[in-house]
């Protein structure tokens, strides 16, 4: 792609990036790209995305939210009480899900999770599937980012997920050889 100056306009940032793969974000003028997520990623997103429904959320995948107008992320998964309302989300959804993939910084991560919660979300949980650890933070807490352990939960309202039980259906689905693991 040809070099483009500085800060870029939404529809300048569509018309050059739009079909890229993997995808990019917006980001008051810059595109950013979307690390190349891996299967365990892949098959972390789908579980949580499964088990959000069975809790009665509504869900998406790779969703490019228009909250605000100049920055359009693409969160993992993100969850709403009832019908989303529109093809983009232009509110905040309840919850955005990040799922860290080798090439992510857990620092990018916290501070996009701290754009969604500026902008409305009540919760966002940052999960590192190579840990088997997660990071919430919410509306609710005024101590910033929480560090969850592999025998912690991820919540929202009344909704829990235990990260044992995610971890354990990532079992069923994925083998990793002992270099990966």
């Amino acid at each position: 792609m040809a070099a483009h100056v500085l800060p870029l306009s939404v529809e300048e940032f569509h018309k050059l990036y739009d079909s890229a793969k993997p995808a990019y974000e917006y980001w008051y003028g810059r595109a950013v790209q979307k690390p190349m997520p891996t299967v365990l990623h892949g098959i972390v997103q789908a579980l949580i995305a499964m088990m959000l429904e069975s809790a009665g959320w509504n869900t998406a995948a790779e969703v490019r939210l228009k909250v605000v107008s100049d920055a359009e992320p693409v969160p993992d998964v993100i969850a709403v009480q009832g019908k989303f309302k529109g093809r983009y989300p232009a509110t905040a959804p309840a919850l955005c899900v990040e799922i860290l993939s080798p090439r992510d910084t857990l620092a990018k991560a916290l501070d996009k999770a701290a754009q969604y919660i500026s902008w409305g979300s009540q919760a966002v949980w940052i999960i590192d599937p190579e840990k088997r650890t997660a990071w919430t933070l919410s509306q609710e807490s005024s101590l910033g980012p929480s560090w969850i352990p592999p025998t912690g939960d991820l919540q929202i309202g009344e909704t829990t997920i235990h990260l044992s039980t995610l971890f354990a259906e990532v079992d069923k689905k994925l083998e990793l050889s002992e270099d990966e693991a």
